[in-house]
């Protein structure tokens, strides 16, 4: 079970994204506490949903690990993302993910 939320992602993450998608790989991401709260939309277990806000209530960053099943899922997410990177990534990758984070209640 996946949770939307909005985070900021740079676009050097999405370049990131990207090639971990083309790789079929699993991905780090890196948010700072201020990419906690943007217009980028991904999905996110229960549990790094509960880390998430406790990293933007301590004001300190976090860094959220997806694995292959959970990009593939992003992928599906309405307004998110990785739909778009996928278009840019190849047609021929059998599965993508993305997720956005919600706005942690600010």
């Amino acid at each position: 079970m996946y949770t939307d939320v909005n985070v900021n992602i740079s676009d050097s993450q999405k370049q990131k994204v990207k090639k971990a998608l083309a790789a079929g790989t699993q991905l780090s991401l890196r948010l700072s506490h201020e990419d906690l709260v943007g217009n980028d939309v991904i999905a996110v277990t229960q549990s790094q949903l509960n880390r998430l806000k406790k990293a933007h209530q301590a004001g300190k960053g976090v860094t959220i690990k997806m694995s292959k099943s959970q990009v593939a899922h992003n992928m599906k997410v309405q307004g998110g993302f990785l739909p778009l990177l996928a278009g840019l990534a190849s047609q021929a990758i059998p599965f993508l993910t993305g997720t956005v984070l919600p706005a942690l209640g600010v």
